[in-house]
């Protein structure tokens, strides 16, 4: 059967069931694009920092950040970093804080999958009970109902409780599969956000150390 002839014997919510279909398919394409592994904690960038830090090159530690700008964990090392000096308590709290900045981008739009798959069945629910008003309104004003006339709107009823169901079942999927990558993508990015606040502040204990002892000697 025509696709087209079924959407246009759906009705006019045929047409907001549509665009939850389209809404749904972007957002899930555009959070795949987005929620990379590798291009939101860049392979290697961890050690690369902490040998920086290691040798005291606190300025080429900066600019791995500034390279790798568009990751969430090169901002929360860039962020930590800025406040290198001020204690352990201060570099701590400034990973927790844009962590949990970073970690919340993680989810964005992914609301609009979960309205999509609760949105679509109500809408089909709306056309259904559209078409079973048509269906009744030719009973109810014809003595001998034509078969066609009442086909019509138990054809809409039908077709939008379908369309809004197969809309919102892969949504459902869709919501869940991109939740999943983005907890994943936030449980490793907290793991390497701990160790580089461990490293600045193990580099700022140990730079602290040495200014001691060079003032004890002299």
């Amino acid at each position: 059967m025509d696709v087209f002839d079924l959407f246009q014997r759906g009705g006019i919510v045929m047409y907001p069931i549509f665009l939850c279909s389209i809404a749904a398919v972007a957002v899930f394409f555009e959070r795949l694009w987005a929620l990379r592994g590798g291009r939101l904690i860049p392979q290697g960038f961890v050690q690369s920092f902490r040998e920086h830090l290691a040798r005291g090159r606190l300025a080429e530690a900066a600019e791995l950040c500034d390279a790798h700008a568009y990751s969430p964990l090169a901002r929360v090392a860039r962020a930590a970093l800025a406040h290198h000096g001020q204690g352990a308590d201060m570099i701590r709290f400034m990973v927790s804080e844009v962590g949990e900045q970073e970690a919340s981008q993680l989810e964005r739009y992914q609301a609009v999958l979960g309205t999509v798959a609760y949105l679509s069945p109500l809408l089909g629910l709306l056309g259904t009970v559209s078409g079973m008003i048509k269906a009744f309104d030719v009973i109810s004003h014809h003595t001998v109902v034509d078969p066609p006339m009442l086909a019509a709107g138990i054809s809409e009823a039908l077709i939008t409780t379908f369309a809004g169901l197969a809309v919102a079942i892969p949504a459902v999927v869709m919501d869940r599969y991109v939740q999943s990558r983005a907890d994943r993508i936030s449980l490793e990015l907290e793991k390497k956000s701990v160790a580089i606040a461990e490293a600045l502040i193990m580099e700022s204990t140990n730079a602290t150390s040495l200014k001691l002892h060079a003032s004890a000697r002299q």
